[in-house]
């Protein structure tokens, strides 16, 4: 009975090493194959280099046209990640995914260190720093790094999971505000980690709500460089559209470039042109994907043998990482209740957006604007107990990640 219990448990390690391995041999395969001139941050660092906040030109038509200039209408913090490459390289620097994989592996050694905060078990630590690096669309968007989407995202997994690493392990509040500020200049969601912040930082035995010395000094430490960030911001959008509160998004797709889009993403340029950015109309599809939606494959043929049809708008949250359904049995404080809050604002509002990710096999990528506070609470609750569950869990996420991936391969060659 040992040497069969011994048998499983190798055998489940050597699946759970098999998929993340196959999961990292797949950022290592686009690493080698990336193009140059496909990252619109490349074009953004090059007009910051010539002192300019144009463009030359777009490489991905997610661009906005305002007054016959071009603007890559995205914040401005990974187009600084990227600028000295730039600088030396030009704007064909095609490097992206590299970067992404620094800011990848700056993510994990971040959650090695809080996961360890909580789990003594270095199994387990593991096995969680695992499953969100590679069961999440982490992984993807590091994949897919050479996008100006992706890249932007997995800077800002790395941005928000190093303000929760300053709370908990440096217990410093200065950090926290630092790494929110960088972060809500990559993805403007993030600055809604901000009261959950103030929260985390409030030692347990004072009120939240106590208004002294000691709170507002808490307060300024954590708000002023995300006040500065937000003024960084909207200077921004006023030196580039006259107007602090526009972002570019109302000058995207325009009519002019109708004829060079894609094909594919004809439908984006419907919703927003004719409904909008937000619209309740987008609810519905949105809605489906989040909760409800499997792995899209169409078959054809007489025997219906033949796959014809694959899905990229992504699966639904807990069908494609199910392990995180452990963030509903975490202890129900206030920490807890001002990131369910968080998660649910922010998952809300994206659920009105005009696109859930647009190019996604699994879990849609927008969830990792507000993934690290999930996270953190799965973290917190899985017991030594829990172990071979939550294994299981985690291989089934890494398997739907793989094999998505391996379809959506097959499908685009």
């Amino acid at each position: 009975m040992i040497l069969i219990e011994r048998f499983r448990g190798a055998l489940l390690t050597a699946v759970l090493g098999g998929l993340v391995f196959t999961l990292l041999a797949a950022i290592a395969f686009r690493l080698l194959g990336e193009q140059p001139e496909s990252n619109s941050y490349a074009l953004l660092a090059e007009a910051f280099l010539q002192g300019r906040f144009d463009a030359a030109r777009c490489f991905d038509l997610d661009c906005a046209l305002f007054e016959e200039k071009i603007f890559v209408i995205f914040p401005p913090v990974p187009a600084l990640i990227a600028l000295p490459f730039v600088a030396i390289f030009g704007v064909s620097f095609h490097h992206f995914i590299a970067l992404g994989i620094l800011c990848f592996v700056i993510t994990g050694l971040v959650w090695w260190q809080i996961t360890r905060q909580y789990q003594a078990d270095y199994r387990l630590a593991l096995l969680l720093v695992a499953a969100f690096l590679f069961a999440t669309p982490l992984q993807y968007v590091v994949l897919r790094s050479d996008g100006v989407w992706f890249f932007a995202q997995a800077v800002a997994a790395m941005l928000t999971s190093l303000a929760i690493w300053s709370a908990l392990v440096k217990r410093n509040a200065w950090l926290v505000g630092l790494f929110i500020g960088l972060a809500f200049l990559t993805r403007q969601m993030s600055i809604l980690y901000m009261p959950f912040f103030f929260v985390l930082m409030t030692p347990p035995d004072r009120s939240i709500f106590a208004v002294n010395s000691e709170s507002i000094k808490r307060l300024l430490k954590l708000a002023i460089f995300p006040a500065i960030a937000i003024g960084i911001y909207f200077a921004y959008n006023y030196a580039r559209f006259g107007d602090p509160m526009q972002t570019g998004y109302a000058y995207i797709f325009p009519p002019e470039w109708d004829a060079l889009g894609d094909p594919a993403a004809e439908w984006i340029e419907d919703r927003v042109q004719e409904l909008g950015l937000f619209h309740r109309d987008y609810l519905l599809f949105n809605l489906m994907h989040f909760f409800v939606q499997g792995p899209d494959i169409e078959f054809s043929g007489k025997y219906l043998t033949e796959m014809s049809g694959f899905g990229d708008k992504g699966i639904a949250l807990f069908i494609g990482a199910p392990f995180l359904l452990y963030f509903f049995l975490a202890k129900w404080d206030r920490e807890y209740l001002f990131a369910a809050l968080t998660i649910a604002l922010i998952a809300g509002v994206t659920l009105f957006y005009h696109s859930n990710g647009f190019s996604q096999y699994s879990v849609q990528r927008y969830v990792l604007d507000w993934l690290p506070l999930m996270m953190l609470f799965v973290v917190r609750t899985v017991q030594r107990d829990n172990l071979g569950i939550f294994a299981l869990l985690v291989v089934q996420a890494l398997f739907l990640n793989v094999a998505m991936q391996a379809l959506a391969f097959v499908a685009n060659a």
